[in-house]
């Protein structure tokens, strides 16, 4: 009995894994769309915004394209699967990166109309509001599962086939939201 509750305790864990990034992101696009202060400090941004959602897409094509490229070549099943994988890893990937980063975006809205911090600051993030210039406030929720699933493991496989490429969007990943944060006072 005490393994039949164990197993279904891993289901639901699993199940609120895989699913819970998906609710998370209902719940965010409904936010959007009824709460006024978050749709207008988007809005407001959106020359911000919009140059890092490229990078986002830029990165999801490169992590959907590692299937293709991994894959292409070893023989006609391995090339078939990833031409397959492709799709699911642009669109994983591309989601995992879209709701973190709008999650984020959430976050400073809502600090911005609450007019302090939501949270606890981290010791990383007093780092770089001391020495970079840039109030990051409080990291974004990130489904790690998808995260490693999605954008990791791709970035892994990236570094190893075309380590530029990769190397240059980890770069750029890791500097977008410090030259938001700078950018958006």
């Amino acid at each position: 009995m005490r393994d039949i509750l164990d197993q279904a305790e891993v289901q639901r864990r699993l199940g609120q894994l895989l699913l819970g990034p998906f609710e998370d992101a209902l719940s965010l696009a409904r936010r959007y769309r009824e709460v006024e202060g978050f749709h207008d400090y988007i809005s407001e941004r959106a020359r911000l915004v919009i140059p890092v959602l490229v990078l986002i897409g830029l990165t999801a094509v490169a992590c959907g394209l590692v299937p293709v490229v991994a894959l292409v070549g070893t023989s006609a099943a391995s090339a078939l699967a990833g031409l397959l994988l492709m799709p699911v890893m642009l669109l994983g990937s591309l989601f995992v990166l879209g709701l973190v980063f709008l999650s984020w975006l959430e976050e400073r809205s809502l600090a911005r109309t609450l007019g302090r911090r939501t949270g606890r600051e981290h010791k990383a993030m007093r780092w770089m509001r001391k020495k970079l210039g840039a109030d990051l406030g409080r990291p974004p929720r990130v489904p790690w599962l998808l995260a490693a699933v999605f954008v990791a493991l791709p970035f892994a496989v990236l570094l190893n086939l075309v380590p530029v490429i990769a190397a240059v969007l980890l770069a750029l990943l890791a500097a977008a939201p410090v030259a938001f944060a700078r950018l958006d006072r």
